[in-house]
Order: C-alpha cells, then sequence, then structure tokens
C-alpha cells in the first residue's frame, strides 16, 4: 500500500488512494504547488491572457450605439478565430513550459527524487503522478480564466453560444494538457533543469513552426524519390499534419467555428496553403469534397463542400480529437521507459 502524502483518509481522497498507487505524488504535487503560489501565479498569467481581449471586445462594444447584426451573430466565432487561436498556441504552451519543465528533474537534482522512490512508489507512479498533478495545477486555474472569459462574451453584444464556447474550452484544455504532459515528461528524462528546459523549448518551436514542413518534406520525397503522387501523397501529408497537437488542436477549433455539414471538411482543406495546383486533388479526392468559393463570416473564401464520397473517417473530428488525447499517454510511455533506465 502506498504512503499517505497528507490529508485525511475518507471519502473520496481515500478511495483514489486505495485505487492509484500514483494518486498520492499526484497530490501532493498539487499541494506544493498551492503552498509555493505557483498556482496563484498561473492563475494571474491565464486569466491576463484570456479574460483581457473578451474584455477589449466587452469594453468596446458597450458604448456603441448599434452593433451590426452580423457581428451580433458571429462576433463570438470570430473573436476565438482571431486571437484565441494564437494565444492558445504560441502563449499558453510558453507558460506550461515554465510552470512544468522542473516538475521532476528538480527533485532529482535536489535528491528528494531518491526519498521519494525509497518510499512504496515505482518510478512508474512517480511519472504518472507527476504528469497528472502538474496537468492539475495546469487545468484548474486554466478552467478559471476561461470561466471568466465565458462571462465577458455572456454580457457583451455577441450572440453567446454556448454549445460553441463549450467545444472551445474542451479542446484549449485538452491541448493545454497535451502540452503538460510533454513537458514533464521531458522532465523525467533529463537529469537536470536546464537541459529540461532546453529540450522543452525545442519540442515547443517544432511543434508550433516546424511540423508543417516536415509533413510537405514528406510529401517532397514521396513524389520524387519514391514516384507517389496524386491522392495518396497528399493522403499521407494530411495524416502527418494531424499528427501535431497545434494543428490538430486548430483544425478542431476551425471546425467547431465553421458552418454547416462540411465544416470539418473545410477545416482540413484549410491546412493547405491556398493556390497550390493540387488544392482540386486535396479536395476531391483526398477529402471527398467539392471545392467552391463562399462568402462566410470571415469574408469571401475558398472551402471544400462536402460532396462525393465525403469526408473519410480517419480525418473526422473525432479521429482527430481521440489522436490529440493519445499525446498524453504517448509522452508519458516514453518518459517512463527513459526515467525506468537511468540511474539516479
Amino acid at each position: 500500500m502506498s504512503a499517505d502524502t497528507g490529508g485525511d483518509s475518507g471519502g473520496l481522497d481515500g478511495a483514489l488512494r486505495d485505487a492509484f498507487d500514483w494518486y498520492p505524488v499526484a497530490k501532493k504535487e498539487f499541494r506544493d504547488a498551492i503552498r509555493s503560489k505557483g498556482l496563484w501565479v498561473l492563475s494571474f498569467l491565464f486569466t491576463a491572457l484570456f479574460v483581457m481581449p473578451a474584455a477589449r471586445n466587452w469594453w468596446g462594444l458597450r458604448s456603441a450605439q448599434q452593433v451590426p447584426r452580423r457581428l451580433q451573430e458571429f462576433g463570438l466565432q470570430v473573436a476565438i478565430s482571431r486571437p484565441y487561436l494564437d494565444i492558445v498556441t504560441l502563449l499558453v504552451p510558453i507558460v506550461v513550459v515554465f510552470a512544468a519543465y522542473a516538475a521532476v528533474s528538480d527533485e532529482r537534482t535536489s535528491g528528494s527524487l531518491k526519498f521519494l522512490l525509497s518510499l512504496p512508489f515505482s518510478r512508474r507512479d512517480v511519472i504518472v503522478g507527476k504528469v497528472v498533478g502538474r496537468s492539475a495545477v495546469v487545468g484548474v486555474p486554466l478552467l478559471a480564466a476561461l470561466g471568466l472569459t465565458g462571462l465577458f462574451f455572456a454580457v457583451s453584444p455577441f450572440t453567446f453560444k454556448i454549445g460553441v464556447f463549450a467545444w472551445f474550452v474542451l479542446y484549449t484544455v485538452v491541448f493545454t494538457l497535451v502540452f503538460t504532459a510533454f513537458v514533464v515528461s521531458i522532465s523525467g528524462a533529463m537529469s537536470t533543469n536546464l537541459r529540461s528546459l532546453a529540450g522543452a523549448g525545442i519540442v515547443y518551436f517544432y511543434l508550433s513552426f516546424g511540423w508543417n514542413a516536415l509533413a510537405n518534406s514528406i510529401g517532397d520525397v514521396l513524389a520524387q524519390f519514391a514516384g507517389i503522387e496524386g491522392a495518396l501523397r497528399w493522403q499521407v501529408v494530411l495524416f502527418v499534419k494531424l499528427l501535431s497537437p497545434t494543428q490538430a488542436y486548430k483544425t478542431l477549433t476551425n471546425s467547431m467555428l465553421g458552418e454547416g455539414a462540411g465544416a470539418a471538411t473545410t477545416a482540413r482543406y484549410g491546412m493547405f496553403q491556398q493556390g497550390q495546383e493540387a488544392m482540386g486533388t486535396i479536395c476531391g479526392d483526398v477529402l471527398g469534397g467539392n471545392p467552391q468559393i463562399r462568402q462566410t463570416m470571415f469574408g469571401n473564401q475558398t472551402v471544400c463542400q462536402t460532396g462525393g464520397s465525403g469526408l473519410p473517417f480517419y480525418f473526422s473530428d473525432p479521429a482527430v480529437f481521440l489522436s490529440l488525447l493519445l499525446w498524453i499517454g504517448v509522452a508519458a510511455a516514453i518518459s517512463y521507459y527513459t526515467f525506468d533506465r537511468v540511474d539516479l
């Protein structure tokens, strides 16, 4: 039986401690964050990142004599699409990096990790507990900030669409937890805080700015050296693009913000650079749609309307969301594999 790290032994807390050997580690991680004021610092940062744009919209429109009807109807979607996609994919991971890069490596350098492992905890318990605990440390203030953001949108002139905002919250929380799992897992694989920070920074930079180049390069290699052209080439490129948590989050959010039954098809279509000669092949043969120019809430856009055979399931929103979730387990598994073999 695992040792108790503090707190009563009854109720839900006792049940979780009895069911999961990693739970005491996760609980200690969360309590340490509260004692060190880390939770409050994160709350302030997430509140500033998420609430300020919504508050600015509310303040700017509150004194307007009349808000255009189209802005009222689609203002929430436009607000999420414009600042919030960049905030979540570019700024939130930076906050997560600095909040989680020392989760394991700090205890390793201080020697407290050896003491923790002298208790009845396995290395797997430590890694899983650290991932879960640090995810709670990041997730709680994030949810609070998103809740306040929702209140500002609810009192703004925009039509508040609870379903749209709920999906945005879900995707944002999952994406943030995926990045948290990455960073904690890197911390478990590195021997010092500096190496952990450098590793997390490299992963952030590559996922944010380098992954699309990798996907396009794979497509070029397939065409030049394997003779694979047409739909198969672009299916592979799209599949690789969707493996990136950042790209998966963006296309899921764009699909949720879109209009009509073809929103997911158009969102996948938007992952490619417009004007390429292959766009017709991508829309028709890869996504099973028909390219059309249509006026949307963002102006005239070339969209890929649902048609023909329809969007394949493996490119659908549920499949993309599942791949995003799987990254949490993959990150923890890789870290455990490394952590289990190092000499502490």
